[in-house]
């Protein structure tokens, strides 16, 4: 890290880009988004504790590992302006903490769930398989890809009926790469009386986050993205009024304990990504976040441009939103499964994405981080013409 003084772009930052070197060489990684990728420095803390766990079972698990989880969990609740005292629950993934959240509220039948048409399909799963177990409805906010913050905030709240009784709204959504207006979607939600679950898996890290400000009913944010640990842990906050009514969906030692020990303990599930947490965030600290997401941003608008470049997408059609360094682009032919596109590009060109299917429409998702360098999106945006 020698050369942290030189700006965020290109082969300026070329050492840093070397502390991935669990990538696999030669191979372009344009898919943060997807599952995050931590650097060797984090990785090797995490080996640390799987040695410590591996050396001495019985003293790990015992002594060991929940004092750790306390430090982790103060350390995510810190980064995150948790309010101060309040503790955050090291879960899974953010999947996870929406399960947790929903399975927590109250329903019955006749009630209504309300998500959007930009929501990642398993947080939608996971309100259907709610809203089936009561007999509840799912009904579903259609926002339109380029609307802005006002227009997003509209159609959410024009969807909300006396019968709706709990929204999972999206921070940063993943198919389409949005920024939704939380700071103003979560007080008019509670205020029309429904509780906001907020979906933020991107979020930490990518953006500044402040819980105490915010104050939702519950959120969920994975730190194997954008806050650089390993996978797989997420930082599942709520508000005191839930606490008491969160249920681990595995039971487990703690279960009679309080949150969050009750959501934390799952016997001996590898918990060494929640314990090499902090590292991830010191990392992202230590490279100064506002210089990293600000570089992020940049080198993702640069990727667009290149791909909207190669297929001559208009630039107006396209979306993109402060603080957000991921963009897509639409393609202009539609695949029955993109998988079979994603597997090609990465094949033939070397290189990852995301190819989303967004209301019948085929989106190429690009993420960036320090890692990445501007001539990988431009290997792309050579290549996928051809393919198409």
């Amino acid at each position: 890290m020698d050369n942290l003084d030189n700006p965020l772009w290109g082969d300026d930052w070329s050492g840093i880009r070397d502390l991935f070197d669990a990538l696999q060489p030669g191979h372009a990684y344009l898919n943060h988004g997807g599952f995050g990728v931590a650097p060797r420095t984090v990785l090797l803390n995490q080996a640390q504790w799987q040695a410590r766990m591996n050396a001495n079972p019985t003293r790990f698990f015992r002594r060991e590992l929940a004092p750790g989880m306390a430090t982790a969990s103060r350390a995510a609740a810190e980064f995150l302006g948790a309010p101060a005292g309040d503790p955050v629950a090291l879960v899974a993934n953010a999947t996870a903490a929406n399960s947790i959240a929903l399975a927590s509220v109250p329903l019955a039948a006749g009630d209504e769930v309300l998500v959007t048409d930009h929501a990642y399909e398993t947080s939608t799963w996971a309100a259907r398989r709610r809203a089936k177990d009561v007999g509840a409805q799912v009904v579903t906010a259609e926002i339109p890809l380029l609307a802005d913050a006002a227009g997003i905030t509209a159609a959410v709240l024009a969807a909300v009926t006396p019968r709706t009784k709990v929204a999972v709204i999206d921070h940063v959504t993943s198919m389409t790469a949005r920024r939704f207006p939380v700071e103003e979607l979560v007080p008019a939600l509670q205020e029309r009386g429904v509780v906001v679950v907020v979906d933020a898996a991107h979020a930490p890290g990518m953006l500044p986050i402040d819980l105490a400000s915010l104050n939702p009913d519950f959120w969920g944010g994975n730190l194997h993205k954008w806050g650089f640990a390993p996978r797989s842990v997420a930082a599942f906050w709520a508000a005191p009024k839930w606490r008491s009514a969160l249920r681990n969906p595995i039971v487990s030692w703690y279960e009679y304990d309080e949150f969050p020990l009750n959501l934390e303990e799952v016997g001996t599930v590898d918990h060494t990504p929640r314990l090499a947490s902090p590292n991830g965030i010191g990392f992202l600290r230590a490279l100064g976040p506002q210089r990293v997401r600000e570089h992020n941003v940049k080198l993702a608008e640069y990727g667009q441009a290149a791909l909207a470049a190669a297929l001559e997408v208009d630039p107006a059609t396209l979306p993109g939103d402060p603080g957000v360094p991921m963009r897509v682009v639409p393609l202009p032919v539609a695949f029955d499964d993109p998988r079979d596109l994603q597997a090609e590009i990465s094949d033939r060109l070397g290189v990852e994405v995301s190819v989303p299917k967004w209301n019948g429409r085929t989106l190429l998702r690009v993420s960036a981080n320090i890692y990445n360098a501007p001539a990988e999106y431009d290997r792309l945006a050579a290549g996928i013409r051809a393919l198409l």
